[in-house]
């Protein structure tokens, strides 16, 4: 084939290609959505009040007029869990917390790269060396 022969067969595939979207358009849009709404119950009339009520002949139950439990309970042998054990008394355990908690900051403070000798450093060494705080 000659070069002239394959120009007009690429035209003519290209012309039937563009006719053939011509004639087949956009899609029709899509119906609305359906929606539905609930009736609206129709109106009630108001209640009546009937009145007091009538009390039994035979009057009302003691279960009805007396307050609390029909039957005592006795009293338990064990209370209900034990106290909690703590390991020593509150304020050693408060001193020994207090004790860890500058030992924390003085080991964020060498982490820092801050001197030994710097003002905050020194602070800490002073409150850690007092006595009673061991």
């Amino acid at each position: 084939m000659t070069t002239k022969t394959v120009m007009i067969c690429v035209a003519t595939i290209a012309g039937t290609a563009s006719a053939a979207a011509q004639t087949k358009g956009l899609p029709a849009p899509l119906p609305p959505p359906t929606i539905y709404s609930a009736p609206t119950p129709a109106p009630m009339a108001p209640l009546i009040n009937p009145g007091p009520a009538v009390a039994p002949p035979a009057g009302l139950s003691p279960l009805l007029t007396e307050p609390g439990p029909v039957y005592s309970t006795g009293e338990r042998a064990m209370p209900a869990y034990p106290a909690p054990q703590f390991p020593g008394p509150i304020g050693q355990q408060n001193m020994q917390s207090n004790r860890n908690n500058l030992l924390d900051q003085q080991w964020q403070l060498e982490r820092s790269g801050a001197s030994p000798g710097s003002e905050r450093s020194r602070e800490i060494q002073q409150q850690l060396n007092q006595p009673g705080s061991r």
